[in-house]
């Protein structure tokens, strides 16, 4: 609606436009054709002889007959003239450069010239005003919401509430998963929630190595992969705010060793048990000395799964943790590690593989058709462990102070309270890749999806680089999702109830700092528009006709004008200099033209120096309304009569004929003068003189009494009344 508003707007303001191209290619034509000018000068009024090239009495009263021998050229440039004055669009100005009128060739280049510049001058208008005002279709917009922050759980963790906290955090694992399918997917088509992110993706690059990230020899095969991001703006997460901290994070992953003691195994009643000892953990107050464990082969269950499981470090010392990484996986402080073991159930590959999360090294036949080709499965029994660092890291402004996002403020040396560093903390919560496949186990593996009944389809290259690329998007799509749950209080719903505590209240008001695009909405800058909106009224008024707008002028604003210029030349004290000549030059445009409209008020006469309100205070010196040129008052008298009037000398109508021939008589004789720019220039002395004014009367009261005051104070002091002695008591 806004738009169409705008379109329309723009529209008129080209059509003032146009008027005033027109002005101003109508002056110069004028200029160049000043026999249009002096036509006027053809009609000789009743009671007036014609003067004669020998006249040596020929005065200002005296009629100029000139004689017109250039008929088809005037009229050539008056048909020109006509088009430029007429209100018409731009293809009825190229029509008309090839109308009948047009005879002359320089006037049809002439007007096909000026329908260009239009065309062009139109269109330039509109479509840079609408780049100005970035009226751009999905721009950001602010989202409103009266409830901002971050609640988190933290209640009982073996209560009902608790389940229902820990299928929120599914929710949003499942949502987060889906936005990085969607976002970061390999199609190049963003679905509709993309769009709606300030930025739907952002970067990562992958690096792969052959060192291992821990100590010793824990690593297997020394295959690892490395997806960290640039340092980036806190504005990329859609945080609107002129100052924004910066962040990065880098995930590195590597398969780990399984040979002893990494992995052991203990047979009874003949059922094997395997035990995973990457570190203690610690389940209902009970200690174990092994990770994870697993009992019997995968194979014989009868479900084509993946049985996913994970556990993930603290960040500090400060908890007690559920495990406690082996003291080969080392990290940086305040980083943390996540394991993932991954088991292939009853699940045949249509193809071989050898990699160290996904195996299928061993041949399979399926019962009844001995000739078909052979599908493949994994042969070991065991968990396949896969170990990765997660690092988080938040910096200044200018980047120069970089924290881990979980070392404690004490640490930090920079403020990091402030509403764009909650806001970004948030954001960070529960990003690492722990939380991409925390709930969600089986299901988060790509590997999973191509199952079909018993049978997947190939895994593809280093299938479990890939898995952990998906992980890592994961984790930056709940990056995202943190921040829309932040900024739309999402989670408000369960404030007082359910074991949810808020805990971003100390921090005040976060609302109405987050930006993303709307779906079905346009933004518009305020302060472009609003200059856009007055581009109409300063063009309608620049497109004016001075003439038209002097002539008829309110009786106040003349009286206020006659007696400005008046007293500004009394106050200003100068009788014969600049100002005086200034005040007249601005005054005689406007008071030609009055004088011609009012040629048809037979009763009204024009300024002479009977007048009281136009004569200077200079001893008998006449307005400059009188001392205007017989040209300049021929060019004005033309403009408001036709050629069967003219003003009479004392400012009467009376009829008149073309003396040499009539044949050349125009009914709308085209005249122009540019008054409306005159007109402005006196509206700006007249600010002016009346600022001066003021100032004068300011200065000039106080002045008067501080004055008088000193004058009485250096008067000498006139005689007292002698004072009546005090009699005193005896």
């Amino acid at each position: 609606m806004i738009i169409a508003i705008a379109g329309i707007w723009l529209s008129w303001t080209t059509k003032y436009v146009k008027k005033i191209a027109a002005n101003g290619w109508l002056y110069i034509h004028l200029r160049r054709h000043p026999h249009l000018l002096e036509s006027n000068r053809h009609i000789i009024p009743p009671g007036r002889r014609a003067a004669t090239d020998n006249d040596e009495d020929a005065t200002e009263a005296t009629g100029l007959l000139v004689r017109d021998t250039n008929v088809p050229a005037r009229k050539n440039a008056q048909a020109f003239a006509k088009v430029l004055v007429e209100n018409r669009g731009i293809r009825d100005l190229f029509w008309d450069s090839f109308g009948k009128d047009m005879r002359d060739s320089n006037n049809t280049i002439a007007l096909l010239c000026f329908t260009v510049f239009v065309a062009v001058l139109a269109s330039g208008i509109i479509i840079g005003a609408y780049f100005y005002v970035s009226i751009i279709p999905d721009s950001p917009a602010r989202l409103a919401s009266e409830k901002c922050g971050l609640w988190l759980f933290d209640g009982e963790k073996r209560s009902e509430e608790a389940t229902r906290a820990r299928m929120l955090d599914l929710e949003k694992e499942e949502r987060a998963a889906q936005l990085a399918e969607d976002c970061y997917g390999q199609s190049g088509s963003f679905a509709t929630r993309c769009k709606i992110l300030h930025q739907p993706t952002l970067p990562m690059e992958a690096t792969y190595t052959n060192d291992c990230p821990f100590a010793n020899e824990i690593c297997r095969l020394n295959r690892t992969v490395s997806f960290s991001t640039p340092v980036l703006d806190a504005k990329t997460l859609g945080i609107n705010s002129p100052s924004t901290p910066q962040f990065w994070r880098n995930t590195t992953c590597t398969p780990l060793s399984m040979d002893f003691p990494y992995i052991q195994n203990s047979t009874e009643n003949g059922t094997t048990t395997y035990t995973y000892h990457y570190g203690p953990k610690q389940v209902d107050g009970q200690s174990f000395d092994y990770t994870y464990s697993t009992v019997g082969d995968p194979w014989d269950r009868l479900a084509p799964v993946y049985d996913v499981f994970a556990y993930s470090s603290n960040s500090d010392g400060s908890d007690h943790p559920v495990w406690t990484p082996h003291v080969n996986l080392t990290h940086p402080l305040y980083s943390t590690v996540t394991i993932i073991f991954v088991s292939s159930l009853r699940i045949l590959y249509e193809e071989y593989s050898n990699d160290p999360i996904f195996p299928a090294d061993k041949k399979f036949h399926l019962p009844g058709d001995p000739d078909a080709p052979a599908w493949h499965r994994n042969s070991d029994p065991r968990a396949r462990p896969l170990a990765c660092i997660n690092t988080i890291e938040v910096c200044t402004p200018d980047k120069k102070t970089c924290w881990n996002v979980n070392e404690p403020s004490s640490n930090v040396s920079s403020p990091d309270n402030t509403s764009e560093y909650i806001f970004l903390y948030s954001a960070l919560y529960k990003t690492d890749i722990y939380y991409s496949l925390a709930k969600r186990q089986g299901r988060s593996l790509l590997a999973q999806k191509k199952v079909s009944q018993y049978f997947s389809s190939s895994l593809g290259e280093d299938p479990w680089i890939a898995e952990v690329e998906s992980w890592v998007r994961t984790a930056l799509a709940r990056t995202s999702i943190n921040a829309w749950s932040f900024a739309s209080g999402e989670d408000s719903t369960h404030a007082g109830k359910d074991g949810f505590t808020e805990i971003t209240k100390p921090y005040g008001d976060l609302c109405g700092m987050y930006k993303f695009h709307p779906r079905g909405y346009q933004s518009l800058r305020f302060v472009p528009l609003m200059l856009l909106v007055g581009t109409l009224p300063l063009m309608w008024f620049f497109s004016l006709n001075g003439k038209k707008l002097v002539e008829k002028p309110s009786p106040r604003l003349d009286s206020i004008d006659r007696w400005l210029l008046r007293h500004m030349i009394v106050l200003l004290g100068e009788r014969e200099g600049y100002l005086v000549s200034l005040s007249r030059r601005l005054l005689k445009p406007i008071s030609q033209a009055r004088i011609a409209g009012d040629t048809n008020t037979p009763t009204q006469a024009p300024l002479d120096d009977t007048d009281e309100s136009t004569s200077v205070v200079n001893g008998g010196e006449r307005s400059g309304v009188q001392q205007a040129s017989n040209s300049d008052m021929a060019i004005a008298s033309s403009a408001a009569t036709n050629e069967h009037g003219v003003v009479g000398p004392h400012g009467t109508t009376t009829s008149t004929a073309l003396s040499e021939n009539p044949s050349s008589t125009d009914a709308s004789l085209v005249v122009y003068e540019p008054v409306i720019f005159y007109l402005l220039i006196y509206l700006l002395w007249y600010m002016v003189a009346r600022i001066l004014v003021v100032v004068v009367l300011l200065v000039g009261i106080p002045s008067t009494l501080a004055w008088k005051k000193m004058t009485a104070m250096l008067e000498p002091n006139a005689p007292q009344q002698p004072t009546r002695p005090v009699r005193s008591s005896s």
